[in-house]
């Protein structure tokens, strides 16, 4: 797993970002931001949390905690305007298809 500074500057370059950027966010000087992507020094707890809504990753995420980026998106499967989002390989399921899967993701009852 990557450290917090690693994380940190892995994210600002892909914004392509400058340190003094990041800083802004945060209300900290340039040499704040660059001390934290070299780990000599972290954040407080509310900077953290700005910085994961801003990159739109999770603090577990930001921390090096975790290699998954957010939380999976939680959807209703009951509800219509969902199915559209539902593909395999790129390609849409085919409704009767889809019935199944839908039970199976119910665990197995039927939809009344």
């Amino acid at each position: 797993m990557m450290s917090f500074g690693e994380r940190l500057r892995e994210l600002r370059n892909e914004k392509k970002m400058t340190q003094s950027d990041v800083g802004k966010i945060i209300n900290v000087s340039k040499a704040s931001v660059s001390l934290y992507e070299k780990n000599e020094r972290t954040p407080d707890q509310d900077s953290i949390k700005k910085l994961a809504r801003y990159f739109n990753v999770s603090t577990d995420f930001l921390l090096g905690v975790t290699d998954v980026r957010s939380k999976p998106e939680k959807i209703d499967i009951s509800d219509p305007k969902n199915d559209t989002i539902m593909t395999f390989e790129g390609r849409p399921i085919p409704p009767e298809d889809l019935e199944i899967i839908k039970r199976l993701l119910r665990g197995g009852k039927h939809d009344d």
